[in-house]
């Protein structure tokens, strides 16, 4: 019975994107394992959101009020990646 346990920043994702979340993990470890459809109803999803400032990145802290700075520097240097 495979069970993922996905951490996010506090707020991070609405209700609708934590549903998203689980559908999606699911269907990855669906793939992963080349389970049967029968096996689906056995795959367990929890989304849990860490306190505010409870989580980071390369060893730096971050709080959720900086998500939004930190998701565009990464678009940004995504988009200028050769």
């Amino acid at each position: 019975m495979p069970f993922a346990h996905v951490i996010v920043p506090y707020g991070a994702l609405s209700v609708e994107k934590k549903k998203k979340m689980v559908e999606l993990v699911t269907s990855a470890i669906m793939e992963a394992e080349e389970a049967p459809a029968a096996m689906r109803p056995y795959v367990t999803v929890l989304v849990s959101e860490t306190a505010d400032g409870g989580w980071g990145i390369a060893g730096r802290g971050y709080e959720s009020k900086e998500l939004p700075a930190l998701i565009a520097a990464v678009a940004a240097r995504e988009k200028n990646a050769p």
